[in-house]
């Protein structure tokens, strides 16, 4: 009891550290805060007359009459490259010795991986929510109701630190702030690799199998089956299932590129 309320503290430290690292660069929030809101309007314009309401009663009315609701996932989702600046202030404490004076004291390893995952999770959930407020303004409109909104929310936050961790594995792996960047935009083209535009039943051929095997396409049919079907157990059980299992996974790969780190040093 008193080793797991020890681990509490030192993450409770370490998350406050690292979120006041944050709230002194408030602009950094700010490109991929307007790359997403500037997916959303230009997808909704583009594509919102074909798929949406005035294709009624057409085969493409997939949306059920609100493109919004359908793309508002993919905005969400694009948010999530803001946990990307988890691994790059991680690589920032191993370059100024902090990383390494850490190791030298009595905390835990999972505190300090998860510490910058935390905030690279939290990260994603402001912005995600700043994209549904914005979806709200446009129309969006979940077909659960707004308890839609908090689904959305709560599949983005462990999206988020899912991608937190995959950067911070990838910072720590790459040694630098370079290196951590470069592996997080690895990882844009996976939203193009799901039905980001149309249901996954009309995608065919190489695209359909890799869809099939990206954890990204879960994450956002879960997301959208609140937003435009409404209650759908099963899709939005592999919603969340892809979010955990991909945090699960990115978490110890932390760990362990940290431990090696650590071991080379």
């Amino acid at each position: 009891m008193k080793s797991k309320r020890s681990f509490l503290v030192q993450l409770q430290i370490l998350t406050k550290r690292m979120t006041l690292r944050v709230v002194r660069r408030p602009l950094a929030e700010l490109p991929n805060l307007i790359i997403s809101a500037f997916f959303l309007f230009v997808y909704d314009g583009a594509l919102g007359g074909v798929f949406g309401g005035n294709a009624s009663g057409t085969p493409f009315d997939f949306a059920n009459g609100n493109f919004v609701n359908f793309i508002l996932p993919v905005s969400i989702v694009s948010a999530s490259l803001s946990g990307a600046a988890s691994g790059i202030y991680l690589v920032e404490d191993i370059e100024s010795g902090v990383f390494k004076r850490y190791q030298s004291m009595p905390i835990s390893r999972w505190a300090i991986i998860l510490a910058p995952m935390n905030v690279g999770a939290f990260r994603v959930l402001l912005q995600a929510g700043l994209i549904l407020l914005i979806g709200k303004f446009i129309g969006a409109d979940p077909a659960v109701g707004n308890v839609g909104f908090l689904i959305v929310l709560s599949i983005a936050f462990i999206w988020g630190m899912g991608f937190a961790g995959y950067s911070v594995a990838a910072g720590v792996k790459s040694g630098s702030s370079q290196g951590a960047q470069a592996a997080t935009f690895l990882f844009f083209p996976a939203i193009f690799l799901a039905p980001t535009f149309v249901p996954r039943e009309a995608l065919k051929g190489w695209l359909e199998t890799a869809a099939a095997y990206n954890p990204t396409t879960y994450v956002i049919e879960g997301m959208r089956s609140v937003m435009v079907q409404g209650w759908e157990p099963d899709v939005l059980f592999r919603g969340y299932l892809s979010a955990c299992l991909f945090a699960a996974i990115t978490l110890t790969f932390a760990v362990i590129s940290a431990r090696k780190a650590t071991e080379k040093a």
